[in-house]
């Protein structure tokens, strides 16, 4: 599960589907304006990228975590 607001975990399918209005929209009308760009959509973009960035950290802390916990069983498995 992806954290989408404080309160909120939805599934990467549901992601994926979230995210892609937020993030193709206002680059569509940045390429149509020839690389201008609306504050609401430079707003959109901003949100999309926290949302991105928080994903990907929480992913990497999951990973990392389920690593020392493999090394762990590893060492337990050696202790005994």
């Amino acid at each position: 599960m992806i954290k989408w607001s404080y309160d909120e975990e939805i599934t990467a399918e549901e992601f994926i589907r979230r995210i892609q209005p937020i993030v193709c929209d206002p680059v569509s009308t940045l390429m149509e304006c020839d690389g201008d760009m609306w504050l609401s959509d430079y707003s959109k973009l901003v949100s999309a990228f926290w949302r991105l960035k928080n994903a990907v950290d929480n992913m990497d802390k999951e990973e990392d975590t389920l690593e020392m916990l493999s090394k762990m069983d590893e060492q337990n498995a050696w202790d005994e």
